[in-house]
């Protein structure tokens, strides 16, 4: 019997891609908004993988509303974006309210999202709707490593033909690859190892006393280029200019000096080399680092596969955490909180504009 899978957040570029990659692997539902739900109805949702040519997006979705439908999943993946509190809220006491009081295995919690909050707003979340027995539930920390865009084609000049216009494409690169490790709950991962291995996802697994410098390493990555985006910068043009690139290494040695105070360390996961570029960044004299800038620039795009960096408010949210977790350690974070300020006053110049 397949592993049953419910990806929550279908329409969103994680979401879509574990939904569509799960399913021969497991029993997978996708779960999302009505008007994804609608978009994928019209048959306007694409999944385009590189090198490869552009594919509808098929599978099972049902509602927000609808969720869980006749049965339980084995497994959640929670693909919404950050905060995750509401949603683990909501999602569970669905299933709480579905089971009426039955005691039942509840599903394990796959959380996919970026930074270092997401588990321990999970577990809070969880300890809500079932109080202490909702430290029991398994909760899983996945770190994804391959860059994903989600393109919106407005015309016909971007469209292959004309029946494309309009349509919502999440474009990413095979194999995935991911890291993963149990922050709470069963230790047993020998369920969601086997779907990760019959979808051909490249799942390495850390010890759950790591899953936190898994967190902090997976953040590192995140934070490679954020002042350039805020800039408007793509990374290789960002650092050619030397005020940007030192207010990115400026950030990222504000990062790394509250994650060791913290008691964290990072981790070299495949193909990102954090441990060492977090040393690199740290002991090498900034005007050393400045003569290659260019080169470093280059490097990092080429790892992404030349993909932008991620949205505003997800850089409001990076760039959140090192500002939070410097003032619990009683650290002052200069240039993150420059970098902050002027990334809230975009995305507000942007909510007034939309």
């Amino acid at each position: 019997m397949k592993t049953k899978v419910a990806v929550i957040g279908v329409g969103g570029r994680t979401g879509t891609m574990f939904a569509y990659e799960l399913q021969n692997a497991a029993e997978v539902v996708g779960v999302a908004r009505k008007e994804e739900v609608d978009l994928i109805k019209k048959k306007k949702l694409y999944i385009e993988k590189s090198g490869s040519q552009r594919e509808l997006f098929q599978g099972r979705v049902i509602s927000e509303d609808e969720f869980p439908g006749k049965e339980l999943p084995d497994i959640i993946f929670l693909a919404t974006k950050n905060p995750v509190s509401l949603p683990v809220k909501s999602y569970y006491q669905k299933i709480s309210d579905f089971l009426k009081g039955k005691e039942e295995k509840l599903p394990s919690l796959v959380l996919s999202q970026n930074g270092i909050a997401a588990t321990k707003e999970a577990l809070t979340a969880l300890k809500e709707v079932f109080g202490e027995k909702g430290e029991s539930i398994q909760i899983i920390r996945v770190c994804l490593l391959n860059p994903i865009e989600k393109k919106i084609i407005k015309n016909d000049l971007e469209a292959s033909s004309k029946k494309d216009f309009g349509n919502v494409c999440i474009n990413y690169f095979l194999p995935i690859r991911l890291t993963f490790g149990v922050f709470s709950g069963s230790k047993d991962t020998q369920k969601i190892e086997k779907v990760f291995k019959e979808a051909h996802i490249e799942a390495q697994k850390v010890l759950p006393e790591d899953v936190t410098n898994m967190e902090f390493s997976k953040l590192f990555s995140n934070l490679l280029g954020v002042v350039s985006a805020v800039e408007g910068l793509s990374i290789k043009d960002g650092f050619k200019k030397k005020d940007v690139f030192v207010e990115e290494i400026n950030v990222l040695r504000e990062y790394i000096k509250v994650v060791k105070t913290s008691g964290g360390r990072f981790l070299n996961l495949p193909n990102a080399p954090i441990a060492f570029l977090a040393t690199l960044i740290e002991k090498t004299p900034l005007p050393v680092l400045e003569a290659v800038r260019s080169k470093i620039g280059s490097m990092i795009s080429k790892g992404r596969g030349g993909k932008p960096k991620g949205n505003l408010d997800e850089i409001d949210y990076y760039i959140g955490a090192i500002v939070e977790l410097g003032k619990t350690l009683n650290i002052d974070t200069p240039s993150s909180k420059k970098v902050l300020k002027k990334t809230l006053k975009k995305l507000a110049t942007s909510s007034r504009m939309g």
